[in-house]
């Protein structure tokens, strides 16, 4: 019995091992939760979508009475106008990544509702002369789903002009070219990511580059460009590393990390 114990000591001893150092399992939607929270929650996200809606409107008001023809606002949906975190509250109890399919599946259940002071600001630019350009990176396969969202939120004039969703590219210089090519000035646009400016360069670029375009255009916040709060996800994040998207959730977990500012307790 002895000699049995003996011999078992050093799988012991390997397995303890193992049990020590083998990495605990990544899981990155439940690193949202805080965002979400906030989102959902805090009066403040609340508060900084009303500053945003208010700002645009006196920055449309200023350029329509500096422009003449027809005047455009460019606005981005998702985190924008419309308000997808509970899809963000699904993938974190479900433990899951953004996917395709489940995306698709959320949007084309038109649950989506409007941000606070979205619904307003839309109808405001529609009945004070402006046209409201919807653009958005959803997939243009699910256009009819998102109209229907839009138009029971209560967005104006939601059509096949003005809604202009992905079918190639999710940069989206050529449909902002393609509606100023239809003879309308962009006098604003909305977003939560730098993205949604295209004016801005920043499609593709890494954080350092992104913030060089932010200070280069910083007198443009505020009356050319109205940027909305999201936390919870953006280009931001794959910015913060080349070839992101290629890392596996380990990998992603420790760049996180790695890119963090952190007090040294000294």
């Amino acid at each position: 019995m002895k000699l049995r114990v003996l011999a078992l000591l050093p799988l012991l001893a390997s397995t303890a091992v193992f049990a020590k150092t083998a990495p605990a399992p990544v899981d990155l939607a439940v690193q949202n939760t805080q965002a979400v929270l906030w989102m959902q929650r805090s009066g403040e996200y609340r508060a900084l979508c009303y500053q945003a809606f208010n700002m645009a409107k006196l920055a449309f008001d200023k350029a329509r009475a500096a422009n003449k023809g027809k005047l455009a606002v460019m606005v981005d949906l998702d985190e924008t106008m419309l308000d997808n975190s509970p899809y963000a509250g699904w993938q974190i109890k479900h433990q899951q990544g953004y996917n395709q399919t489940t995306w698709d599946q959320w949007v084309n259940s038109i649950q989506t509702a409007a941000l606070p002071g979205a619904v307003d600001f839309a109808n405001y630019v529609d009945s004070h002369g402006g046209t409201m350009f919807y653009v958005s990176n959803r997939s243009d396969r699910t256009f009819d789903a998102t109209a229907a969202n839009l138009k029971k939120d209560g967005f104006p004039k939601v059509t096949k002009t003005t809604l202009r969703l992905k079918t190639t590219t999710s940069d989206k210089a050529p449909r902002l070219e393609a509606i100023q090519s239809e003879g309308y000035q962009v006098v604003l646009m909305m977003g939560d990511n730098l993205n949604d400016f295209p004016d801005l360069g920043t499609y593709h670029q890494l954080n350092a580059e992104r913030n060089d375009a932010v200070d280069t255009n910083q007198a443009a916040f505020g009356s050319q460009f109205i940027l909305l709060p999201n936390p919870s996800y953006g280009d931001w994040e794959p910015g913060l590393g080349k070839d992101y998207y290629q890392l596996d959730d380990a990998g992603k977990a420790k760049l996180r990390s790695d890119s963090l500012k952190a007090w040294d307790g000294k």
